[in-house]
């Protein structure tokens, strides 16, 4: 699907959650903010809200009251269209922030909130190449808002500098990212796939895993350059409308690992993201079935109701 139809969340490895609430960046199609299962999860920018200095609602005056660079972005951004409307035509991003959601929930032990920042990159009737500079784009936005986590559930065959050195900005403030291994049937230690072939210590790589426990018919695969699997058949999430549906992709197991991870930072608040990662990692389970088809043949297999 063109720069693989998957996208990135984003997590800062200081991890320490302020006024308890993990905020998780989700790099996709946009999130409908008004589904019933997530509008409690939406992420709102403070300096965004509230009244200017005129008794007018900041996040409708048609001003950049934060001074980001962004006018009215209380929700995040729709890097297609340059503007605050974030919502969702294609239905992969509101299916990816279901996922988080359910499994962040699930998972999670303390009080914490997750709040879902909405950063729309992708389009099917951009070029490959405008929606990798919508890509960067927001992996800028999420470093300087201060996301705690990147969802990113895409990529594709070559790599891009301003894309990397996006991720080593990222990396710098400790901010994790997960990202998709691909839906080619490839190994990715032969046949790169990026951003997750760029393999920084701050990156999650993910393959798919099938309802048998091994991996899915579709999923990349590679020794060295996998580090985990997840839930990526057929697994049941939200759509925009109020709808739900089954969609199948390592975007999908991509955000499953999401939703643990930001669970571990509201939990456990490690120091940095090697302590996140091992957190992370305890919850996983030996996979026979994973032999020379990940690093760590490590698997997160409770699965999604």
């Amino acid at each position: 699907m063109g720069a693989s139809f998957m996208m990135v969340c984003l997590l800062t490895t200081s991890a320490k959650a302020v006024n308890e609430k993990v905020v998780v960046a989700v790099i996709d199609t946009g999130i409908d903010t008004e589904h019933k299962d997530l509008k409690k999860t939406i992420w709102i920018n403070v300096g965004e809200t509230g009244k200017d200095s005129q008794g007018r609602d900041k996040a409708t005056n048609g001003i950049d009251d934060d001074g980001n660079g962004y006018v009215d972005d209380v929700n995040g951004w729709n890097f297609v269209d340059n503007n605050n409307q974030v919502s969702d035509q294609e239905g992969h991003g509101t299916h990816i922030a279901g996922i988080i959601n359910t499994q962040f929930t699930q998972t999670k032990h303390g009080s914490a909130d997750l709040q879902l920042m909405a950063l729309k990159y992708y389009s099917p009737k951009l070029s490959n190449q405008m929606n990798i500079i919508n890509t960067i784009k927001a992996i800028h936005y999420a470093t300087m808002m201060k996301a705690q986590i990147v969802n990113y559930s895409a990529g594709g065959a070559m790599p891009e500098f301003y894309e990397l050195q996006a991720i080593q900005n990222a990396r710098k403030l400790g901010i994790m990212m997960v990202v998709a291994a691909g839906n080619e049937t490839e190994d990715t230690d032969v046949v790169r796939y990026y951003p997750a072939s760029y393999r920084l210590d701050n990156m999650i790589s993910v393959a798919a895993l099938s309802k048998d426990g091994g991996l899915t018919s579709f999923s990349n695969y590679g020794k060295n350059t996998v580090d985990i699997a997840a839930p990526g058949k057929l697994i049941y999430s939200t759509l925009p409308q109020n709808r739900y549906g089954f969609l199948s992709g390592t975007s999908q197991a991509t955000a499953f690992v999401t939703g643990h991870l930001a669970a571990v930072v509201a939990d456990k608040k490690p120091a940095n993201y090697k302590l996140a990662f091992e957190s992370l990692f305890k919850q996983a389970v030996y996979s026979p079935a994973l032999k020379g088809r990940t690093k760590f043949q490590m698997a997160l297999l409770n699965e999604i109701p």
